[in-house]
């Protein structure tokens, strides 16, 4: 198997949860969405390498959320729906109509059996899975929303076309898995609105690993060494009831430093 995650990365941020666990405290924990691939449910060609990768992929995204938890265990945890964690719903939606939806018996209020909460257990270990994908959003306070996004542009523009499309809600999305941070200031009659969008950037691999446009296999069937435009990283956000603080943090070959403090993976 070639892991599309990267261990050292999702080390290090949990590291970084912990680390301001013990500081302090930590109120929430976002996960951005793409939790999983699932390459296999995609529309896109196929590769042998995709084959019997759901279930360890599965396992390994509820061991991540498991550790998530044991590093914040009073925070709220959530997992927001992304297009690629969609892929579930879609393909069993054309491929298998007559069981979407289906539910243990007699337990109405239970997530359907082949779906995201139910296959990662997320009601066992108090994650608050926010679907709908691309509606749905979590808000950490009245001003600052946490979505997956839809929205891609080139030249590290994306950010700037959030704010220019939501100019009252600042934002923090994944999706484009690159750190941007765009920021804008609107005069008005009573003061400024201040408007903010920021990407932390991805744990997934950034070495031609993950399937892309721009990616490719050999005759192996394994991927070709190709680095992307995208870059690792977690965000931290300090906040109030209205006003926030975002600050992010590219993680590279597993360290990141935050506030002098070196954070470097276990394998690194």
């Amino acid at each position: 198997l070639d892991p599309f995650h990267d261990d050292g990365a999702m080390d290090v941020a949990l590291q970084v949860a912990a680390a301001h666990e013990s500081d302090g405290g930590v109120n929430k924990l976002v996960n951005l969405g793409d939790f999983l691939d699932l390459a296999t449910m995609s529309r896109f060609l196929q590769e042998a390498a995709f084959a019997s990768t759901m279930q360890p992929s599965v396992n390994r995204g509820h061991l991540f959320l498991a550790e998530q938890r044991a590093a914040v265990p009073n925070a709220e945890l959530v997992l927001l729906e992304g297009n690629h964690d969609k892929r579930l719903q879609n393909f069993i939606t054309v491929n298998a109509l007559s069981a979407f939806g289906l539910k243990r018996a007699n337990l109405p209020e239970d997530w359907p059996v082949m779906s995201l909460p139910h296959v990662l257990r997320l009601d066992e270990m108090d994650v608050q899975f926010i679907d709908a994908w691309p509606a749905g959003a979590y808000w950490i306070n009245e001003n600052l929303r946490a979505i997956h996004g839809n929205k891609v542009r080139s030249s590290g523009s994306t950010a700037n076309a959030v704010v220019k499309d939501n100019p009252a809600v600042s934002t923090i999305m994944g999706h484009i898995h690159r750190i941007e941070t765009h920021y804008k200031t609107v005069g008005t009659r009573t003061g400024p609105i201040r408007t903010a969008a920021v990407s932390p950037g991805c744990l997934c691999r950034v070495d031609g690993a993950v399937p892309s446009v721009n990616g490719g296999t050999g005759v192996d069937g394994r991927p070709a060494v190709h680095w992307e435009d995208w870059q690792q990283g977690v965000a931290v956000v300090k906040y109030t009831d209205a006003d926030f603080f975002v600050t992010t943090h590219q993680i590279v070959d597993g360290l990141t430093v935050i506030g002098g403090q070196e954070f470097r993976a276990f394998s690194a």
